[in-house]
Parts: structure tokens; C-alpha cells; sequence
């Protein structure tokens, strides 16, 4: 029986990888995926065993691969197909709900803002149910706050301290590539960041909604992808969407954990086989 699993999430902005045994998560680790998805995700796999110390470097050596063939890598995401050695894919709607459901046990809706695409999820014991996904178009993704991010310089991971209830601009452009300019133009007007970053939150979440159609979303709903923490972004949608979404930690690793829950759930012959 393998004792470690790692899981590995290579998507379009951002590389994510977890060790997971059966005592939970061991190590988590993220880079930046750049132009070569294979040789992101091979540097990510490295750095994750090197820093569990259960991979044996001379193993890898021997074997030529960048990880240690003693412990089983299950990969998730876009770039999925590029990580050599690989013991199994998944797809990103099935990893996300697993990770989500070892991360918030229960969970029933899971809503992932990722680089290039969004995704609403309907889960029932990790399983999932019915699920829709945007990944025609870039307004309701991360990319659409990326851009706005950029152009206010405004670092991401900070966004909560812009995002006030109260202060929200309508936004004309529905179009990620036409939004930057727009954004100039209110900037020009003396429309300040909380409002513009605001009505940006506002519009990704009422496209995000859109895709629930007919879905039926039950609680509790929690956030994956890098926004996963914001209660801001939380706020917006739960204001879009007419239900409570939570804010959930460490959710920018949900599909990674997904991954890796794949391949210690059917090791130990969990209900997940």
C-alpha cells in the first residue's frame, strides 16, 4: 500500500501540489505555471518531496524522473496531460469536488474561479452531481480580476481591502479585453479603486450565477481557486447567487487535494473507488 499520494493541480495561471498520506495533508506547495507545463510541474513535484523527506533522491536519479517513483502522482487541471511520470489523470470538476469535501466536509456546492474558466458543482458526498463551467470567455474568470488587479496595482491576494459593501461602479464592458480600457476611462473620471475593483466583482459574479441556470445550489457553498479566502469576492456571489458562499482555506489547493484523495481513497478501498 502506498503510503503518500501527491496530488497536483497544473492549471493555466498557477501550478498547486499536496502531499497527502493517511494522516491528511504533509506539505503544500505552489508556483507560478509559465509557458512550459510539464517542466512547471515537474519542478513543483520535486520541491514538494524534497520537502516531506520521504522521497528518495537517489530512486529519482536512477529512474531519471523529477520525482521519486515510490510515491503515485495523480494530476488535475489543463495541464494535466504534461506531467511526466504520472500514475493517473482526473478532471478538474471531479478533483475539485473531492478536495473540497475533504477540505469542508458536507459541502453540497462548490464554485471555482480559476485563471481561464469558472465552474459551479453540485456535490453530494464528494460526488458530483450536476455541474456547468465558462470556459469560453475570460469575464467571470480570475483572468477578468487579474486584469483589473494589474491595472490598479493592486496585489490579489490583498483584493479584501478594496472590496467594500458599499462601493461598486456599473461596469458598460462585458469583455475582459475591452474592461482594461474602461477601467482608464473611469480612473480618468477620479472613480476610485474600491469602486471600480467593486463593480468588477460584481460583474464576475453575476456571470458566474448565470451559469447556474436551472442547477439547484444547496448549502453549504464554498469558493476554490486562488480567490478562495476573499470574503469580498464571498460576498459578491453570495449577493449573485442567493445563497451563502463560504470563504474556504486553503481552497486554492482543492483540486490538487482531489487529485492526490483519488489515490488514498481507492489504496484503501474508501467508497470513492
Amino acid at each position: 500500500m502506498a503510503a503518500h499520494f501527491v496530488g497536483i493541480d497544473c492549471g493555466s495561471s498557477f501550478c498547486k501540489a499536496v502531499l497527502l498520506g493517511e494522516r491528511g495533508i504533509e506539505a503544500l506547495s505552489v508556483l507560478p505555471t509559465g509557458w512550459n507545463m510539464g517542466e512547471c510541474g515537474g519542478a513543483l513535484i520535486r520541491k514538494i518531496i524534497q520537502r516531506s523527506h520521504v522521497a528518495d533522491e537517489r530512486q529519482a536519479k536512477r529512474t531519471g524522473l523529477p520525482f521519486a517513483t515510490a510515491i503515485p502522482v495523480i494530476a488535475t487541471g489543463y495541464g494535466r496531460e504534461k506531467i511526466a511520470g504520472n500514475h493517473k489523470i482526473l478532471s478538474e470538476i471531479s478533483a475539485h469536488a473531492r478536495g473540497a469535501e475533504f477540505l469542508f466536509p458536507g459541502v453540497r456546492t462548490v464554485i471555482d474561479i480559476g485563471g481561464q474558466d469558472s465552474k459551479i458543482i453540485s456535490v453530494e458526498d464528494g460526488r458530483v452531481k450536476d455541474f456547468q463551467m465558462n470556459d469560453k470567455c475570460a469575464a467571470g474568470s480570475g483572468r477578468f480580476l487579474e486584469i483589473t488587479c494589474r491595472r490598479l496595482d493592486i496585489d490579489s491576494l490583498l483584493i479584501d481591502e478594496f472590496l467594500k459593501p458599499e462601493k461598486a461602479v456599473s461596469l458598460n464592458s462585458t469583455c475582459a479585453v475591452f474592461v482594461e480600457s474602461e477601467i482608464i476611462g473611469l480612473l480618468a473620471k477620479g472613480v476610485s479603486r474600491e469602486e471600480i475593483i467593486g463593480g468588477v466583482a460584481a460583474s464576475t459574479a453575476t456571470r458566474i450565477a448565470a451559469l447556474a441556470g436551472r442547477m439547484n445550489l444547496l448549502t453549504p457553498a464554498v469558493l476554490t481557486g486562488g480567490l478562495s479566502e476573499s470574503n469580498g469576492i464571498c460576498r459578491a456571489l453570495s449577493q449573485a447567487l442567493g445563497i451563502t458562499v463560504i470563504p474556504l482555506q486553503q481552497g486554492r489547493y482543492a483540486g490538487a487535494i482531489g487529485a492526490a484523495c483519488t489515490g488514498l481513497y481507492q489504496e484503501t478501498r474508501s467508497s470513492w473507488q
